[in-house]
């Protein structure tokens, strides 16, 4: 039997909501666009190496903002992460 591999969905930044991001996410990681790029290669790495697939979704401030609105989600840097699976599964666009 050939196992199936899991898939993870992660926030892909455009470096023009970058600064946008990096104001409105409570813990967000990067103070750069590209030190943000190279967090997520090394996280991606990690990932890929336990054995899931990882997709990248884009995420931008308006969806982040949007989606605390909507939902009533803190702004944290978990709840950024899950618009990620959100727009992935359908159930936020």
């Amino acid at each position: 039997m050939i196992a199936q591999r899991r898939t993870t969905y992660l926030p892909r930044v455009a470096a023009a909501d970058h600064d946008a991001l990096a104001r409105l996410v409570d813990n967000y990681p990067a103070d750069s666009h590209e030190k943000w790029q190279f967090l997520q290669a090394k996280e991606i790495a990690n990932w890929e190496r336990s054995g899931w697939t990882v997709v990248l979704v884009d995420v931008g401030a308006d969806d982040f903002v949007r989606y605390c609105r909507e939902t009533g989600a803190s702004p944290s840097f978990h709840t950024f992460r899950g618009i990620a699976s959100a727009k992935a599964i359908g159930k936020f666009t």
